[in-house]
């Protein structure tokens, strides 16, 4: 209702009671032209049939002044030209009567029609402050929680670089790069006005350049990224994105020993099947993940069931992981992919 007050629509641009006179003009308008058309076909019948709904509309658009102006216009003109004449040249008792009762009768419509409006526009406004309201509050429940993010990677960062023993280490390493997925699926979340799907290819961009800054040792290891146009899930997309981090992660881990140089692609691309990602590295390569009750490997299986998809594990002179969505698990855009 609010977006058919035209009066506050033209706010600004011409004075209330211009876009009122408006309103009133469009509903004798209306008024004429119905009469207009029911003339041809039923000459003089029900001459004040059209003040109603023109006196309503007019209301319901500009308010109750509006609507007054369409009755007393609509209803004027059908006296002149449509109320049939007695063999005097005047009217009867009778029809002026009628016009006094149109009148009265059309004055309650517009009052109707006047209560529904304010009562729609109150409860309007009272929508769009709980949703503003809301809006606040959910923009503060994101920052605490991106704070909470980087208090329990900052502790655990603190455990880490405390212990000395390699497995503990390399366990706070891991839960380290899994907090970091799912922060930055929660920061694009954070900045997106639709919450329900999140741009893709920006994410894994970010990721990466998230997983090349922190998982990555000073050696010469190269993270590349190339990500389709896509739009996803929010749900799917931290399933995957967590797949990413534990394939990158062990690729790190296990395909470069002793500084070995060093190229991992990251890729998530359209294919027949639907989509697919894959992280693909050049180094020695490992023949299975290390053991199939093992964490990490329950975990990518996990990661995959959520995610929708089936993940397989290629190994030989390097290592190639795939995981194949089907053709839901993303809306594609026209735009091209990007190299990062």
């Amino acid at each position: 209702m609010v977006d058919l007050d035209i009066p506050s629509l033209l706010s600004g641009i011409a004075p209330r009671w211009v876009s009122k006179a408006a309103c009133a003009v469009l509903g004798i308008g209306l008024a004429v032209l119905l009469r207009f058309i029911v003339q041809q076909i039923v000459p003089g019948a029900a001459p004040f049939a059209f003040v109603y709904p023109a006196a309503l509309l007019a209301t319901l658009l500009g308010g109750w002044q509006a609507g007054m102006g369409t009755l007393a216009g609509t209803e004027l003109l059908a006296w002149i030209f449509v109320v049939p004449k007695g063999p005097d040249g005047g009217h009867t008792g009778q029809q002026v009567a009628a016009a006094i009762l149109v009148a009265l009768t059309a004055s309650a419509v517009i009052a109707v029609g006047e209560a529904f409006r304010v009562a729609a526009q109150k409860i309007v406004a009272e929508r769009n402050a709980k949703l503003a309201e809301r809006e606040l509050l959910f923009r503060e429940l994101q920052h605490r929680v991106s704070n909470d993010f980087t208090i329990v990677n900052s502790l655990l960062d603190l455990q880490r670089r405390r212990s000395t023993d390699p497995e503990t280490r390399q366990a706070l390493e891991q839960a380290m790069g899994r907090i970091r997925s799912v922060a930055q699926v929660h920061h694009h979340l954070y900045r997106l006005p639709d919450i329900g799907a999140i741009d893709f290819r920006q994410y894994v961009t970010d990721l990466c350049a998230a997983l090349a800054q922190a998982a990555f040792p000073p050696t010469g290891l190269y993270l590349r990224c190339h990500c389709d146009q896509a739009y996803m899930p929010r749900n799917r997309a931290i399933a995957i994105g967590l797949v990413t981090n534990e394939l990158v992660t062990n690729a790190v881990k296990h395909a470069f020993p002793h500084d070995r140089a060093g190229n991992i692609d990251v890729r998530f691309e359209k294919s027949d099947a639907g989509w697919a990602l894959s992280v693909s590295d050049d180094g020695i390569g490992f023949s299975q993940p290390q053991s199939k009750a093992g964490l990490g490997t329950s975990l990518l299986e996990e990661f995959a069931r959520q995610a929708g998809g089936t993940l397989s594990i290629e190994a030989g002179s390097g290592t190639l992981a795939r995981l194949v969505l089907p053709p839901s698990a993303a809306q594609s855009s026209l735009q091209d992919g990007s190299d990062t």
